[in-house]
């Protein structure tokens, strides 16, 4: 039976029956059963207390809980206080797998500086991050990469190095058209989809390890657990990771890799739809002579690529995805190869590249930490 069907007889049971402690309106801040900070919304849009009541069989904890994270009515909808993500620093469930070549990577084909718009089912396992922003605003301003049914991967400083009121609050996944609930495609306006799907966060890893200096990020990565998992489509598809021992020393260095995003423009804003943009790697040292001059050291977990004047990733890109397409067995797949870590102010400068999380240094960090 659908969650819908079955939640009015549990409201009945778990909230009616037990009464309400709080009386808030929506969005309004408020402390779960647990006492973890939250925001008051309808029951439906808060995952985790879905998913317990369809569960069934509560004991006197979880019904005790239940009672003290309803926040009263929104619209004659029951609310409850539902809790915002959390930073995690230990694995505690069973480790998951990452998808398997043929099942990653499979794409056809806000902006990216010089780039180009795509196709509605490209890069499909692009990510945004909505924040909760306290007083009842919200703000996507980050990307992200979606790796498996549960996980997507960011850069650290998406999470570390926003304001200390923002809370990372939803994952949005299957977006192209950010101004229209229908995307649309671009090339071909009769081609037309509501693919969005919006994911609360349930709580994120850090990289122990990461630490800004000199305007530089290093150990730039951060993995997201979402609430629930995905559903995949032709719209929302997982990359590939080069977990194997082959493509963690691949090296891409003179050939030309893809970043996409909906990033800031040439004239500073947003972009309105999906874009790519493809540029080229540059070694390590001329990189870091490139940055020489602002005291930044470049090293061997990062990656630079770019440096041509008006192409560049850019603002609202950080987080996002720096790819390639690796053949596999017979088999092509788009692969990982960076997290937009880091740039100059100015993007899209000429021999000035862009700074990347270089992945196949972090393979076993994202396996340890990833659980079902």
């Amino acid at each position: 039976m659908a969650i819908t069907e079955r939640l009015p007889v549990l409201l009945v049971l778990a909230f009616w029956l037990a009464g309400h402690t709080q009386a808030l309106e929506q969005f309004d801040e408020c402390r779960d059963g647990a006492g973890a900070r939250g925001i008051c919304v309808p029951l439906r849009e808060c995952t985790q207390t879905s998913h317990l009541l369809m569960r069934g069989n509560l004991s006197d904890a979880e019904r005790d809980y239940l009672k003290k994270s309803s926040c009263g009515k929104l619209d004659s909808r029951q609310a409850v206080c539902c809790p915002l993500a959390h930073k995690l620093g230990n694995r505690f469930g069973a480790p998951a797998a990452l998808p398997a070549i043929g099942q990653c990577g499979q794409t056809t084909g806000s902006r990216i500086v010089g780039g180009e718009i795509a196709m509605l089912d490209d890069f499909p396992w692009l990510a945004r991050i909505q924040y909760y922003k306290s007083n009842k605003r919200f703000g996507f301003h980050c990307g992200g990469v979606l790796i498996n049914e549960r996980y997507v991967l960011t850069a650290a400083h998406c999470i570390q190095s926003v304001p200390s009121s923002w809370v990372v609050y939803k994952i949005r996944l299957g977006e192209y058209d950010t101004e229209n609930a229908e995307d649309c495609n671009y090339h071909e306006p009769d081609d037309c989809v509501n693919a969005v799907k919006d994911i609360l966060v349930a709580a994120y890893y850090i990289h122990d390890d990461y630490y800004q200096e000199n305007g530089a990020d290093y150990n730039d990565i951060a993995l997201i657990r979402m609430a629930e998992t995905v559903e995949f489509t032709p719209y929302i598809q997982p990359i590939c990771l080069p977990s194997g021992d082959l493509l963690k020393k691949t090296d891409a260095v003179g050939t030309m890799l893809t970043v996409a995003g909906w990033g800031q423009t040439e004239n500073k804003t947003a972009s309105r739809y999906k874009m790519y943009l493809a540029v080229p790697e540059w070694k390590n040292d001329l990189c870091g002579d490139a940055f020489s001059s602002a005291n930044v050291d470049i090293v061997d977990s990062q990656l630079c690529a770019g440096g041509v004047a008006g192409k560049d990733s850019c603002r609202g890109d950080s987080g996002g995805p720096l790819m390639k397409i690796e053949k596999v067995r017979d088999k092509s797949a788009w692969f990982l190869k960076g997290i937009v870590s880091f740039g100059t102010d100015k993007c899209g400068t000429e021999n000035i590249p862009g700074v990347y999380t270089r992945i196949n240094k972090y393979i076993d960090w994202i396996e340890e930490y990833i659980e079902e």
